[in-house]
């Protein structure tokens, strides 16, 4: 008899909490999308790098398991609040707690069973678009195949056990507790209110707000570009910080809106403002520590889409930045030739370059600035310089007989522009005296000259008598080079035996003077696409459990509602502004947790850009990233929104 109930209740719940069975299954597909993803053969061997990005989905995973029992607690204890007097008159009849605890146990592993297997066909498809994304990522002429394995199976098998022994342990536990009274009046229970004193509720608003900025400020002052590295330990402290503010602030700014409105007559009697206002303010202080968790992970979204993608432009950036010919190799001159004849077997040779790079002992550039590892100014002639331009699809630059031309990696700017009076004028070894035309972060390239971040140009005449210390070969093939050719360009580089030090081990270098584009760009596609997967794994999921609490929370409270819009029209508004006024109520109650993370998700998106803005095209390509991520969060949310505000409507007629 209690499984027929609970099979009965299971689809009863199936139609009232549709929202949380659409995410539930959503959580799942994602889940098992990745995991087939991530077990992937074709895809763990498309470069060395993505032999991480099986442990980088199951490090995700871990904290997905742990961000999904959280939205299944919460909503088991929700259904369970909603239908406490149901359970309570069960009790009254003579069913045990043990009974109505297995019964709703049932309930609630078959609804979860049920979007098990719905997300699997679901999951496949995902992964197969997901296998779209990462050809276009690496550029493959036909779709990756994902194989439908048994590994990617169990392993959502052990997901969906772990979470619901964890949500049921502590559900049935609930219910063992819970008297017969409990029950009966459990959906008349709110969350306790934190601050009854008005002074309490006022000193907690303006310490939630310092801290915050504190903490901001703290987190901003470990991003900034010197020799120290960054804390972690006092990041996490600001994280932390940062997340009591957003507690705190939440927990008491609805009293502030409330009272806002309320002294002001103009806008409180204004349209149904007061009735919208006293509605919404009653709302987040009877569920204040939900929001302020839901506002967390909002945060949260929004920093980890920043942070995806700022790195995704700095491995873009950084092919340009190490490599942006197909093949640079530095080498000595007798050997231009056999290197040639090597890369011509292999490819079709488009443009070539072979220049010298000339050593400035006087060390002008070096003394002021001290860049590098290396001893001396490196300089190079005006038209190599030039022809290096041409190369890489630069304008060419122009000289008089007495000028030099400076070129830095963005890092030195600014010690550039602090020092500039100390370079005005540099005098070569050979005894040339040049004044400094220009100089410019804009270009730079590391395979000008490895251990530098500077190069100094100068005309063709100038390098007369100066000491050429070493040779480049440069190359633009036809076709696109690839990692592998770089293995084998590295073993014909290296000598057979390597060289043993006085203990008799073998010393191996690591070939720095060797640059291949296709190695470089295979590399960065591989971390851009394990940073990209992980954070918008982690995103969607965050995305979907904030918009299913907000939504299961509005969709409960038309219930209750009901009566009052009743009454309105009754009092004569019309249907059309009822419409408005549910509208309305739901924008609030939406955008409320997110005004603050947005705040948050900037300033720390400006901080981090100290630092990256010097691998990155732009110092302020960080502001299309904050934009484009607010774009894509605000479509999904907006989608949950919708479905929310058109079920509150339904919900609201059917009364």
């Amino acid at each position: 008899m209690l499984s027929k109930l609970a099979l009965r209740n299971a689809k009863r719940s199936i139609k009232d909490y549709a929202i949380y069975l659409i995410t539930v299954t959503l959580s799942f597909s994602l889940i098992f999308a990745f995991n087939l993803i991530s077990n992937s053969k074709q895809v763990l061997e498309l470069n060395h790098t993505m032999e991480n990005f099986k442990y980088a989905m199951y490090f995700a995973s871990a904290f997905i398991i742990l961000i999904v029992c959280f939205l299944i607690n919460y909503t088991t204890k929700f259904m369970f609040q909603k239908r406490s007097k149901e359970f309570g008159t069960y009790h009254l009849l003579g069913i045990k707690k043990k009974d109505i605890s297995k019964m709703f146990t049932i309930e609630n592993i078959v609804l979860g069973f049920v979007a098990l297997l719905i997300s699997i066909p679901i999951g496949y498809m995902i992964s197969i678009l997901m296998s779209s994304i990462i050809m276009n990522i690496f550029e493959l002429p036909e779709l990756i195949k994902i194989d439908f394995g048994k590994t990617p199976i169990l392993l959502s098998g052990l997901y969906f056990i772990i979470m619901y022994t964890f949500v049921l342990f502590f559900a049935r536990k609930r219910i063992k507790k819970m008297k017969i009274y409990d029950l009966l009046y459990l959906d008349k229970k709110n969350e306790e209110k934190v601050h009854k004193k008005k002074s309490n509720r006022n000193i907690t608003f303006i310490i939630s707000i310092f801290t915050g900025i504190v903490a901001l400020l703290i987190f901003s002052k470990q991003f900034t570009i010197s020799e120290k590295e960054p804390s972690m330990a006092i990041i996490l402290v600001s994280t932390i910080l940062i997340i009591i503010s957003i507690y705190g602030v939440t927990i008491t700014l609805s009293d502030f809106i409330l009272n806002f409105i309320l002294k002001r007559k103009n806008l409180k009697y204004k349209g149904n403002n007061l009735f919208i206002a006293r509605t919404f303010s009653s709302k987040v202080k009877s569920m204040s520590f939900t929001l302020g968790t839901i506002t967390v992970l909002i945060t949260l979204t929004l920093v980890i889409l920043n942070v995806s993608s700022l790195f995704k432009g700095m491995f873009e950036y950084q092919t340009d930045l190490a490599c942006p010919y197909d093949i640079a190799i530095e080498l000595e001159e007798e050997e231009v030739d056999k290197f040639v004849d090597f890369i011509e077997k292999e490819y079709t040779i488009e443009e070539k370059l072979v220049y010298k790079g000339y050593e400035n002992k006087n060390n002008n550039i070096q003394n002021v600035l001290g860049y590098g590892w290396r001893e001396n100014d490196r300089v190079v002639k005006l038209s190599d310089y030039n022809k290096l331009l041409e190369m890489k699809g630069s304008k060419p630059i122009s000289l008089k007989e007495d000028e030099y031309y400076l070129n830095v990696t963005k890092e030195y700017k600014e010690d550039v522009e602090k020092s500039i009076s100390d370079i005005k004028e540099i005098t070569l070894s050979n005894g040339i005296t040049l004044k400094q035309k220009e100089y410019s972060s804009k270009g730079y390239t590391f395979s000008w000259g490895s251990g530098y971040g500077y190069i100094t140009v100068v005309p063709d005449s100038a390098v007369k008598d100066l000491e050429s210390i070493e040779t480049h070969l440069i190359i633009n093939t036809k076709e696109k080079t690839t990692e592998e050719f770089t293995e084998r360009l590295t073993e014909f580089y290296l000598p057979e035996e390597s060289p043993s030090n006085e203990y008799g081990y073998e010393i191996k270098y690591k070939v720095s003077n060797i640059e291949v584009r296709g190695a470089n760009e295979a590399i960065n596609k591989g971390y851009t696409t394990i940073t990209a997967f992980v954070c918008f794994y982690l995103a969607l999921i965050f995305i979907a459990v904030v918009g299913t609490i907000l939504a299961i929370q509005s969709l409960s409270d038309s219930a209750q509602y009901k009566y009052r819009y009743s009454v309105l029209n009754k009092l004569g508004t019309r249907e059309s502004e009822l419409n408005k006024i549910i509208f309305k109520q739901l924008v609030a109650f939406f955008t409320f947790p997110l005004i603050y993370p947005i705040i948050v998700s900037f300033c720390t998106l400006y901080s981090m850009n100290k630092v990256f803005r010097i691998v990155l095209t732009s110092e302020y390509t960080y502001l299309g990233y904050f934009f484009f991520n607010i774009l894509i969060f605000l479509i999904i949310y907006i989608i949950y929104f919708l479905a929310t505000y058109f079920g509150f409507k339904r919900n609201i007629e059917k009364g």
